[in-house]
């Protein structure tokens, strides 16, 4: 279930920047640049944590699995397609074939565009953070939580 909500939450990060955008005076459409940022910080971290969680539901038999050669040996293989199922009613081949994919995603050759991409794809995770420390307006936040909160030791807070 984590998984599936950090993905949604990367698709609704996106949608929120785009639908917060606004029309430029030279008819452009610019995205919501405070939104953008934040949208693309997730994109450097959550994939990483889907990965995670792959790995950790898949356990340790997609790094220690037999290879397809011992799946395929005239003596060894019966044995460890009877072994190597995990519920009867997925196939010892479905079950290697579905370890194999998110091996592949987690560390093989699609990690490269799934988890580098993700986190050097849309620039440096650091020029996005410092993007969104300016753009969000921290002092304004502060004053509307001492507001909130009834803190009234900020003097330039309009309390009215």
């Amino acid at each position: 279930m984590e998984m599936c909500h950090l993905n949604e939450t990367l698709y609704s990060c996106g949608i929120a920047c785009s639908t917060e955008g606004r029309k430029t005076a030279s008819g452009n459409y610019l995205v919501d640049i405070l939104l953008a940022n934040i949208c693309k910080q997730n994109v450097t971290r959550f994939p990483y944590e889907i990965a995670r969680l792959a790995q950790d539901v898949a356990g340790g038999a997609f790094v220690t699995m037999p290879s397809e050669k011992d799946f395929a040996h005239v003596e060894v293989g019966p044995l460890i397609k009877k072994y190597f199922i995990g519920k009867s009613d997925i196939s010892a081949e479905s079950r290697q074939r579905m370890l194999r994919l998110i091996e592949n995603l987690t560390m093989g050759t699609a990690a490269v565009g799934y988890l580098t991409e993700s986190m050097h794809g849309a620039g440096s995770p650091q020029a996005q953070r410092i993007m969104i420390s300016r753009l969000i307006n921290l002092a304004h936040r502060k004053n509307l939580a001492e507001k909130l909160a009834g803190v009234q030791e900020n003097k330039d807070v309009d309390w009215q």
